[in-house]
């Protein structure tokens, strides 16, 4: 019984770095903090956001291709936009240990 206490405690602390690592993603890439993450969203959810020293209008794929970029550049991990928040998240936080991981399609 307490092993899955012990358990359930370091699951609650992953999701809520995974939220935190999230919302960090998120104010860097758009410059927004929502108040609440739904890590289910991914990028793409956002497209057509502002991003933060773009003074040029970019097209959909010109906006896609710049944000795969800035989280490489930010974060040093690949990214498809269309995948969770909660999946890049955890990415990011174990490229940050330096574990290295690739989008595989």
């Amino acid at each position: 019984m307490r092993h899955k206490a012990a358990a359930t405690g370091q699951a609650a602390k992953r999701a809520k770095a995974r939220s935190r690592t999230a919302r960090r993603v998120l104010q860097q890439l758009f410059e927004v903090d929502p108040a609440t993450i739904d890590e289910s969203r991914t990028l793409a959810d956002f497209e057509g956001c502002n991003l933060p020293n773009t003074a040029e209008a970019l097209t959909p794929i010109a906006w896609r291709t710049r944000v795969k970029d800035r989280v490489f550049m930010c974060f040093g991990v690949d990214c498809d936009l269309d995948e969770p928040l909660s999946t890049l998240a955890a990415r990011i936080e174990l490229a940050e240990r330096g574990v290295c991981c690739t989008v595989t399609h």
